[in-house]
C-alpha cells in the first residue's frame, strides 16, 4: 500500500472549542493522498474522543505529557509517513485544495525544498479581517525581513520536505519559546539556505479570539527567550550576527507597543528606550516613548 504524500502535524491543548473544525477542514482535502497527525499536549481534559468520533483512517492520535508546542511539533514529525510536511495550529484553518495546490509544486519542481504561500485573518465567527499576500524571496531576504517584523513566510502556510526539517533539527524543544516556535525554527531553516518557492494563493486561515496565545503577557516572555536563542545561534552561524540588531529591535519595540496597549505605560517606557538604542533612526519607537512617558504622567498625576 502506497503511504500518504503530505502528512499534516496538528498540535493541540486546551483547544476542544476548535479542534474539530481544524480537523474537518483536513478531511475536505481532495487530488492528494495525506495523513493528520494529532498530537495532544497533555490537555487537562484528552480529545481523543473528538478525534475519534470523526471516523476517517488518515487520522492519527497521540497524547503526550504537557511539554511544550514544540516536542508536540517534535512527536508529530516522528510519527509521520510522508516525505512532505505542513502544520495547523488547533484553531486555524486550511482551505480547500490547499494540499493539493503545494504539493503539485514539488512534483513539478524537485529542486523545491520548502513551499509557501498566501493566508487570510478572520474571526472566530468568521468576519473577515484581511489577506497576508507574501512574494518570492531567498532566504537572507527572509531572515531580513523577519528581523523587522515583516515575515514573508509563516508557519500557517509552510509546505516542506520531511528531509529537510530533520536536516535543520526540527523545532527547539524549549518551552520558554511556546508562541515563538516558529520564529526560532525559520531563522535555522532560512540560514540553511533552503530552496524556496512562492506559490500565490489563498491556503489557510489564521482565526482571531480571544485566546490566542500571541496577546497574552506569556508571549512577550516568550520573545526575549528567543533573543537568548538568536544570541546564542549567532556563536555559531555568523549570518545571524548582522540581523540580531533588527530582531532586537523589533522584540523590544513590539513588547512596549503591548504594554503601552494594556495600558502599563511604565513598562512600555523601558522597553521602547532599549529599542530605540538597537536602531536610533526608527522614529515610531520615539513616538510610542512620547506617548507612553505622557500615559505614564497622567497616572502619577490621578494617583498622586
Amino acid at each position: 500500500m502506497t503511504g500518504p504524500q503530505v502528512s499534516v502535524i496538528l498540535p493541540c491543548y486546551e483547544g476542544e472549542r476548535w479542534l474539530r473544525r481544524a480537523i474537518e477542514s483536513v478531511t475536505v482535502q481532495r487530488g492528494v493522498s495525506w495523513e493528520l497527525v494529532i498530537v495532544d499536549d497533555g490537555s487537562s481534559v484528552s480529545p481523543e474522543g473528538i478525534v475519534r468520533s470523526i471516523q476517517d483512517e488518515r487520522i492519527r492520535f497521540f497524547r503526550i505529557d504537557h511539554t511544550g508546542k514544540g516536542i508536540a511539533l517534535n512527536r508529530g514529525a516522528a510519527e509521520s509517513r510522508a516525505g512532505l510536511l505542513c502544520f495547523l495550529d488547533q484553531d486555524d484553518i486550511m482551505l480547500p485544495g490547499r494540499l493539493c495546490f503545494q504539493a503539485a509544486v514539488f512534483n513539478a519542481e524537485p529542486a523545491t525544498e520548502a513551499v509557501y504561500s498566501d493566508y487570510e485573518r478572520v474571526t472566530d465567527s468568521g468576519e473577515w479581517l484581511g489577506r497576508f499576500t507574501s512574494r518570492q524571496a531567498e532566504g537572507e531576504e527572509c531572515l531580513r525581513q523577519m528581523a523587522r517584523g515583516l515575515a514573508l513566510v509563516s508557519m500557517q502556510t509552510l509546505m516542506l520536505r520531511k528531509d529537510v526539517y530533520e536536516k535543520i533539527g526540527g523545532f527547539s524543544e524549549d518551552p520558554d519559546l511556546t508562541g515563538v516556535d516558529d520564529a526560532e525554527f525559520f531563522t535555522r531553516l532560512f540560514v540553511s539556505r533552503v530552496k524556496l518557492r512562492y506559490e500565490p494563493g489563498l491556503v489557510q486561515q489564521w482565526v482571531r479570539h480571544e485566546r490566542n496565545y500571541s496577546a497574552g503577557a506569556s508571549f512577550q516572555e516568550a520573545r526575549l527567550a528567543f533573543l537568548r536563542h538568536l544570541a546564542a545561534m549567532a556563536e555559531e552561524m555568523p549570518e545571524l550576527k548582522g540581523v540580531l540588531p533588527l530582531f532586537r529591535h523589533n522584540t523590544y519595540y513590539m513588547r512596549g507597543l503591548y504594554y503601552l496597549e494594556n495600558a502599563m505605560p511604565d513598562k512600555a517606557c523601558p522597553e521602547l528606550i532599549r529599542a530605540i538604542r538597537c536602531s536610533p533612526a526608527n522614529w515610531n519607537a520615539y513616538y510610542l516613548l512620547i506617548k507612553a512617558w505622557l500615559k505614564a504622567d497622567s497616572v502619577k498625576e490621578s494617583t498622586g
